[in-house]
């Protein structure tokens, strides 16, 4: 009787989520893994908690209770999962029911940024002395109109789409004049999971139209990251070359670049006192 209680809890779960993602809330992804991926993608069902949580596969049948006693100690829970949120679960081996790691991917698919500022340009007529002293004398009033935040980042989105966070709109020619530059913007426009990691990806193709007469090559690029800390506002993340990154979670893509975007125009009014 508890059996058919969980199946139909699930099963309810099931359709929630398929009604949801209609509506462009929630959906299930992951149906296919890649080869080599050892994570299990399936549904919470009833019953979760800080040592377990009830899982139903993908590929249908039965719930399976897994163990996260061990894994939340050690921090490999990432987000809290809920009734009907897809899942990713590591066993600690093949078979076996304890969970190594598990990942909630429903709740990582948001809108994630962390601040940028800027440095002063480099100028190949000035000494790195000459920089400092100009550092030194850039009064506080223009410091804080040269020196402004922005917010860079991405939002997951169902099916695996990525947008990127931090874009402005903007002339070459302010970028040019502007007396600071910011770090590039690394853009996205997909995602997936493998083996509890995160890539992040960006295909050119699905951008641009390659013209057929060219033999120029549009090129992939994935940046893997393994998923130190996930809570309800906050995403560490460590990439594949050492570097480690602390993102906020926006209420919205839209108002993270409205905010990016005025950064912009606050830069550009220092460029016209400047002049």
């Amino acid at each position: 009787m508890k059996k058919l209680l969980y199946i139909i809890i699930a099963l309810s779960a099931l359709v929630s989520c398929i009604d949801n993602g209609k509506k462009g809330d929630v959906a299930i992804d992951k149906t296919q893994k890649a080869p080599g991926d050892s994570a299990l993608y399936g549904l919470a069902a009833m019953g979760c908690n800080d040592t377990c949580v009830v899982f139903l596969p993908n590929e249908g049948g039965d719930p399976v209770i897994y163990n996260t006693l061990k894994a939340n100690k050690a921090g490999r829970v990432l987000g809290k999962p809920e009734i009907g949120d897809w899942v990713a679960i590591i066993p600690v081996k093949k078979g076996s029911k304890e969970a190594y790691m598990v990942v909630d991917l429903d709740q990582l698919k948001a809108t994630w940024t962390y601040q940028v500022l800027p440095e002063l340009k480099e100028s190949a007529m000035m000494t790195e002395m000459e920089q400092r002293d100009m550092m030194a004398r850039i009064g506080d009033s223009l410091r804080a109109l040269w020196f402004v935040p922005r917010e860079y980042g991405f939002t997951l989105k169902r099916h695996g789409e990525a947008t990127t966070v931090g874009m402005i709109m903007r002339s070459n020619t302010l970028d040019n004049d502007s007396p600071v530059e910011y770090p590039p913007l690394i853009r996205y426009n997909g995602w997936t999971t493998y083996n509890g990691k995160l890539i992040l990806i960006y295909d050119p193709s699905k951008r641009y139209v390659q013209k057929k007469d060219t033999k120029e090559k549009l090129v992939v690029t994935r940046d893997t990251a393994d998923i130190i800390m996930m809570r309800e506002d906050t995403l560490v993340l460590k990439f594949s070359n050492g570097k480690t990154i602390g993102y906020h979670k926006q209420e919205n893509a839209t108002e993270a670049n409205k905010a990016a975007q005025k950064a912009a125009e606050i830069e550009s009014k220092a460029k016209e006192i400047k002049d």
